[in-house]
């Protein structure tokens, strides 16, 4: 006998709740072939496909743009009472819905009878409305075009790939050993653990010995990766209980520089620890890559938007401005960069990963013979390496990548040097070369506050029409308290962060709730508003997209943060302030 449906998957159903049975659903196929369109609506509704399943299958009510569906592409909820094992928790429920994604799900869309497609996971394991677990059920999103034989439909080759999906459905409601999931779910465990492990051992970061960093243009780890050696005096090994033992490079609190040679592999370390927020499947060569999840990449962003920031950390004096409270249309390099580091310390950022050669290097360093230079226009400029000192005794750690300024050795508390891709400790050889500075005094962080109204990317509604074309550049449509919404342009290009459409569409939906969040909680401070965040998407990403408008993945909250910090200064120029 079949389970009823949980609450949460009811919502997929149509308002009557009927479930068909699916001979009446084949009879409909066999009835309506050679008709036209309009004869697809016959399709529309609930059906039990096999006993441990329903399929419900819906017409998208939005295009990506906010506008009317394409008629011929269908929505398919698949509900299978699953015999993938329990979940042990939010994590393992991710892990075992992503492994659908990669495993039965993949095997079915290489060869499926119409065009159909779903959320590709890629190289990383997140939370996302293609595949979720609800219990014992699982549910998977699958959409599909309706195809045409000459003037009419072609009901038999939906037919046919219904067929598939019910087969599917059968192989996930069967018991029976699943190596893959397992090895899986071993993984994503470990990996978690590890992440969790990082402050108890003072650490901000972790790569495992063995790991295979380089990556190739698909994203996996390249055919000519090398499995990362270490020496002994750069191993540490740390004990996960039941989940064994790991052995690898712990990078600890406080300031670490990475250096070497050109293509020696120091940017590709960099890169490793910004993926390693995310968890990653068997196979990819990271996964035993782990970093504390409030770690942000700040590079150099020249011309985006900033709003009330407080600067004046870094600069007591700015031409036609305040430092105090900077706010311009088209940002230099080193404001950009000043700014991203205040954002998102103030948004709980407690690890900068930083790389010079995307980076500002007037904000970087400024050596000595240059402040002669200048004089007068740099008094009371200072410089993110002068800064970083005091910061790092305030909790901020900062792991950057230099290879041309031997001013980074001196605030560096570990100098590590990259050869052939490899590293070897040279703190000792660097502090015979330079001394090293520490800090005066530990900095204020600062604090900043969400001031914009609960409705501010939503409007009345719980979504936002997005043009996704250009996932670094997408375009959202934004509702305005007076005329038409308006189409704004958001750059992401330089913010740091490797992104695809899903992960963009699940930041600009997280900033919506965000703003909602603040007025809910009545505490618009970034810094509170991550829990609150994080509480939210503990459900899932059905919480971010309630009525299932477009595929999306969870996003981390510093992510969230970079969109809500780079909206465009004409909407949101108090959107943000600490000033």
């Amino acid at each position: 006998m079949p389970r009823p449906l949980l609450p949460a998957v009811e919502s997929i159903l149509p308002e009557d709740g009927d479930i068909r049975p699916w001979s009446r659903l084949r009879a409909e196929l066999r009835r309506i072939d050679g008709w036209g369109s309009f004869a697809w609506k016959e399709l529309l509704g609930a059906w039990r496909i096999t006993p441990q399943a329903v399929l419900v299958i819906t017409t998208p009510e939005l295009d990506d743009l906010g506008g009317d569906a394409d008629p011929d592409v269908r929505v398919a909820f698949l509900v299978v009472e699953h015999a993938l094992g329990h979940a042990t928790g939010t994590a393992d429920a991710v892990a075992i819905a992503d492994w659908v994604l990669r495993g039965p799900t993949a095997a079915l869309l290489r060869k499926p009878a119409v065009r159909a497609w779903t959320l590709d996971p890629g190289q990383v394991i997140r939370a996302s409305n293609a595949c979720w677990l609800e219990a014992s059920q699982l549910v998977l999103r699958l959409h599909f075009e309706l195809p045409y034989a000459g003037m009419g439909i072609d009901p038999r080759r939906v037919g046919r790939f219904l067929v598939q999906v019910a087969q599917l459905a059968r192989a996930l409601a069967a018991a029976g050993p699943r190596p893959g999931l397992r090895a899986q779910r071993r993984s994503v465990a470990r990996q978690q653990a590890l992440r969790a492990a990082l402050p108890e051992h003072g650490l901000v970061a972790f790569i495992g010995e063995g790991s295979r960093l380089p990556r190739a243009a698909d994203g996996g780890p390249a055919e000519t990766a090398q499995p990362l050696r270490l020496p002994a005096d750069l191993r540490r090994t740390i004990s996960l209980g039941r989940l064994g033992t790991v052995t690898g490079w712990g990078l600890a609190q406080g300031i670490t520089v990475i250096t070497g040679a050109p293509y020696h592999g120091k940017s590709t370390v960099l890169q490793a620890l910004q993926a390693g927020i995310d968890d990653h499947p068997p196979g990819d060569g990271r996964e035993t890559v782990v970093t504390r999840d409030s770690a942000l990449l700040v590079q150099a962003e020249d011309e985006r938007a900033i709003a009330s920031t407080d600067l004046s950390r870094f600069f007591t004096t700015l031409p036609g401005a305040r430092p105090t409270c900077f706010s311009t249309a088209k940002a230099s390099g080193a404001t950009s960069m000043a700014a991203s580091v205040e954002q998102g310390i103030a948004a709980g950022c407690r690890l900068l990963l930083i790389d010079e050669d995307t980076a500002a290097s007037n904000f970087l360093v400024i050596d000595p013979l240059m402040r002669r230079l200048l004089g007068p226009t740099l008094d009371g400029t200072t410089t993110l390496l002068e800064a970083l000192p005091a910061l790092a005794a305030a909790g901020v750690a900062t792991v950057l990548v230099a290879g041309s300024s031997s001013q980074s050795l001196a605030v560096a508390e570990r100098v590590v040097l990259m050869d052939h891709w490899q590293p070897h400790e040279v703190t000792a050889r660097a502090r015979r070369l330079i001394k090293r500075v520490s800090p005066s005094a530990s900095a204020v962080l600062p604090r900043r506050w969400l001031c914009a109204t609960p409705d501010a990317l939503f409007g009345p509604r719980h979504f936002v029409p997005l043009d996704l074309r250009e996932p670094q550049r997408p375009r959202l449509k934004i509702p305005m308290a007076a005329g038409p919404d308006v189409w704004l342009r958001l750059d992401l290009r330089r913010s740091g962060w490797v992104v695809d459409e899903a992960l963009v569409a699940g930041a600009v939906f997280a900033a919506g709730w965000v703003c909602r969040l603040a007025a809910h909680t009545g505490d618009g401070e970034m810094a509170n508003l991550e829990a609150a965040y994080d509480q939210l998407v503990a459900g899932g990403a059905t919480a971010l997209d309630p009525f299932h408008s477009r595929l999306l993945t969870v996003p981390p909250w510093q992510l969230v943060v970079s969109v809500l910090e780079r909206l465009p200064l004409a909407f949101r120029g108090s959107l943000l302030a600490n000033c």
